[in-house]
């Protein structure tokens, strides 16, 4: 999509911001289907913004989101940017029919893939990020939300449905259905906290190996204290399952132990979670009709199901 300069000038106006042109040398981390519209914008005084122009029905939460934000970040924590407020205080402005958010830009390194999956020094960065949100946003409220998420009833939901339209997946599923079940069954006692909702690698500005800035913060909200972090080993194991155990993951467990995120009253849930969050990407091969990475989806859930002593083992949880 393409939008003239004319149409930018008036919502950053709006923000107290004059254009000066549009960056779209710039590239942007995080996911693009996170908004309707973004692009990099530079303005008068040379400092550079993210403009994005929010979905329909998108603002209020951003609003929410935003206050968090700039909670965690008042408390002091490296790595959070929370979008600039308004002439009127709040986040999220409304001009020419649409609601716009402006977000300061952080200019990062590319993520090299797949080899950053052998760097524990990212690993370690990635825990000490976790280990700083956490001490920051203790006191922080979780951004309300009108039905809070809930991964076991995710779960349960897409199970239903992949047992009635896809009952060849459902067959293929049996394996690591009894622990999804029992996840499923105790997920109301898993101690909870504020999470980001999506960590991993690709959500993160880097520099070098250090994390500038973490993006993406829709899924925000109430979650299980190792959910973060759990998304974050499944992801980066995806990319090599013999890596659940080594390079990034091995420095990233021991540094969730060394900040207090990986504890021995919650140890007990990494595994289960790291299980239980391949659904949702399950659900992804499955939305766009991809037989192939839905073929390696499956197969990924059954290493990790089937591996738990041995993963736990090397992450230091005992049983």
């Amino acid at each position: 999509m393409v939008m003239d300069a004319q149409a930018l000038a008036a919502p950053l106006s709006d923000f107290g911001l004059e254009l000066g042109r549009v960056r779209a040398d710039l590239p942007l981390a995080g996911s693009p289907e996170r908004c309707g519209w973004r692009r990099v914008v530079e303005d008068t005084g040379g400092r550079l913004w993210v403009l994005e122009r929010l979905n329909p029905g998108q603002g209020p939460r951003r609003e929410r989101i935003a206050a968090m934000l700039r909670a965690v970040a008042d408390a002091g924590c490296a790595g959070v940017v929370a979008p600039i407020p308004g002439r009127e205080g709040r986040a999220v402005v409304a001009a020419q029919g649409y609601d716009w958010q402006v977000t300061p830009f952080v200019l990062g390194d590319p993520l090299p893939r797949p080899e950053y999956i052998a760097d524990g020094e990212r690993g370690r960065a990635l825990a000490a990020f976790l280990g700083d949100f956490k001490r920051c946003g203790l006191h922080v409220p979780c951004p309300a939300d009108d039905a809070p998420f809930s991964l076991a009833g995710y779960i349960s939901d897409l199970s239903g449905t992949v047992a009635r339209l896809r009952p060849d997946v459902a067959a293929a599923l049996a394996p690591v259905r009894g622990a999804l079940d029992e996840l499923v069954s105790d997920y109301a006692t898993a101690p909870m906290a504020l999470g980001h909702g999506d960590f991993h690698p690709l959500n993160v500005i880097w520099g070098g190996p250090g994390v500038r800035v973490v993006v993406d913060w829709e899924f925000s909200g109430l979650r299980p204290e190792l959910y973060d972090a759990a998304n974050c080993i499944g992801c980066v194991g995806s990319e090599d399952p013999a890596y659940l155990t080594r390079g990034l993951v091995a420095a990233f467990v021991d540094g969730l132990w060394a900040e207090g995120v990986l504890t021995a009253d919650n140890a007990r849930w990494l595994h289960p979670l790291v299980l239980g969050l391949r659904m949702a990407w399950l659900s992804e091969w499955l939305r766009r009709r991809d037989g192939e990475m839905l073929e390696m989806e499956l197969e990924y859930m059954r290493i990790i199901h089937e591996g738990r002593a041995q993963l736990e083992a090397a992450w230091g949880i005992r049983r």
